[in-house]
């Protein structure tokens, strides 16, 4: 009975001291989650800055015209009709496509 008492009592002593050299996993999990966030914060400052930057130019910048819009693509019906459904007139849309009047008329025509 009391070899058992010895035993259990050098075993408890052994598991002490072992339990004082085992590291500690809480504690790495817990800096490798801290490490993650921070890299996403980082990230995530480093996207805002790039989104601002942009829309800084997008409404620095001047627009594109849109007469070298049109010159630099083919011109279409669909692009005439949007046009002449937001408003503009046949000589408006004429001289924001550097094309004849005519041409937008029979545009237009074709799509009645």
């Amino acid at each position: 009975m009391q070899l058992t008492i010895i035993i259990l009592f050098v075993a408890a002593i052994f598991l002490l001291v072992l339990s004082f050299f085992q590291k500690d996993r809480a504690k790495d999990i817990e800096k490798q989650v801290e490490n993650v966030s921070i890299q996403l914060m980082q990230e995530m400052y480093q996207l805002k800055k790039k989104v601002s930057l942009l829309e800084e130019e997008a409404l620095v910048a001047p627009s594109l015209d849109t007469k070298t819009a049109f010159t630099e693509k083919k011109l279409t019906r669909d692009d005439v009709l949007t046009m002449h459904e937001d408003g503009y007139s046949v000589s408006e849309i004429a001289e924001i496509t550097n094309r004849a009047a005519e041409e937008i008329e029979s545009l237009l025509s074709n799509h009645n």
